[in-house]
């Protein structure tokens, strides 16, 4: 089943705008705990990176995310930010949606004001937020944005493993059909779909805490 997507060329702008990776959030120091995962050879190649990835999209933190991005507009922000808050599995993860959260948030406000709860602000509650502010629909948003979280971690491996820029390109090609799928789930989601099982991922976001050398702060 496909979706087609009407967005005002001003929304798809800032849509842009809002998921580059030039803007300021410094999304660039954090790594989702990939780089433990390349540390301890469990992604080694396009292959396992490819693999490693499709699992966040499609049950993992990322299909979180797109869920979370679903019910903005549909539920009181304040609760749906501390349930954002409390699906992260670990300190770092905490870390990484807090920091990212806020400075886009920070970011953002540049374009307009934006109600947050005080406090704490997850990233995708950050960002879903912004868009359902300047009218972008979530059929627009989800693949961006899911996309825009795939090329990060591919730009992690390019520089880690290390991967040729050909096949950092070549895992978000095999990956595009799986971010479509999963935006087409996500949009008949509700909160009850909540909940991951990435658990390689999860250990590895805990153990990034303790690793030494690293480059990433998660």
């Amino acid at each position: 089943m496909t979706t087609a997507t009407t967005i005002e060329q001003d929304q798809l702008l800032l849509l842009l705008t809002f998921l580059s990776p030039a803007f300021p959030t410094g999304a660039f120091a954090y790594s989702h705990g990939l780089e433990q995962a390349i540390a301890s050879g469990a992604v080694s190649d396009s292959e396992s990176l490819t693999g490693w990835l499709s699992a966040l999209l499609i049950r993992g933190s990322a299909w979180n995310d797109a869920v979370l991005l679903r019910a903005v507009g549909r539920e009181e922000l304040a609760s749906l930010n501390s349930l954002a808050l409390s699906l992260s599995a670990s300190r770092e993860r905490h870390l990484e949606t807090t920091a990212l959260g806020g400075s886009f948030a920070a970011s953002a406000a540049v374009f307009g004001d934006l109600a947050l709860p005080e406090g704490e602000t997850a990233y995708p509650i950050a960002v879903g937020a912004a868009a359902s502010a300047a009218g972008i629909s979530c059929e627009a948003l989800i693949p961006a944005y899911l996309h825009a979280f795939a090329a990060s971690l591919v730009s992690v491996a390019v520089r880690l493993v290390p991967l040729g820029q050909t096949s950092g390109l070549s895992v978000l090609a095999r990956l595009m059909p799986v971010i479509s799928e999963v935006t087409q789930r996500a949009l008949g989601s509700t909160l009850d779909d909540l909940g991951s099982a990435t658990f390689l991922s999860d250990i590895a976001a805990m153990r990034h805490e303790f690793q030494e050398p690293r480059i990433f702060r998660t």
